[in-house]
């Protein structure tokens, strides 16, 4: 797969792997971006830099989800769920340190922040742990499984489960 469209395609699947490295890579370059801040004509370029990685994150998103045998379109939920929290975390640091709420919004946030956690830890469940869908499905081949890789006639034990053994290649039919 080449990076153009690893990277800006939304079509096909990538493996979890592979969107680990894009997120580590995109964060990363957000650090570098914010701590490394240019002034004056550079907030242009900065503003197209913070478009392109919105992007690079929503196709490579939508690709896992895709592994997974999910539509793309839940994409827009991850992209949406992440700053959420972040104004629900912002709003638990203010009433912590004193900001005067009612006892009831303080009960509805309680309950919104725990739903966004409870959801923000499935989301990373879902793209991080989880194995993608064996074999092919609606949207591609199965991206772990389209190398021609050699096959091991007898296979050693190296203390490692067979199960993780037998999904870190193809599967030795015979």
């Amino acid at each position: 797969m080449d990076y153009a469209r690893l990277l800006f395609s939304f079509n096909g699947r990538i493996n979890r792997a592979r969107y680990l490295a894009v997120q580590l890579a995109l964060l990363t370059f957000w650090l570098v971006l914010w701590l490394k801040s240019p002034f004056g004509q550079w907030e242009v370029l900065q503003a197209g830099a913070v478009i392109a990685m919105l992007w690079i994150n929503a196709a490579t998103t939508a690709k896992r989800l895709h592994d997974r045998n999910r539509s793309g379109w839940w994409a827009i939920a991850v992209l949406i769920v992440n700053p959420l929290s972040y104004v629900y975390y912002a709003l638990f640091f203010g009433l912590y340190f004193g900001v005067d709420v009612s006892a009831a919004r303080e009960m509805l946030l309680v309950m919104g922040a725990v739903a966004l956690s409870v959801l923000q830890t499935w989301m990373v469940i879902e793209l991080f742990f989880l194995i993608g869908t064996d074999g092919r499905n609606r949207f591609g081949a199965d991206p772990t499984r389209s190398a021609k890789l050699p096959v091991m006639s007898h296979p050693q034990s190296f203390g490692v489960p067979d199960f993780l053994l037998q999904r870190a290649g193809p599967v030795a039919r015979g």
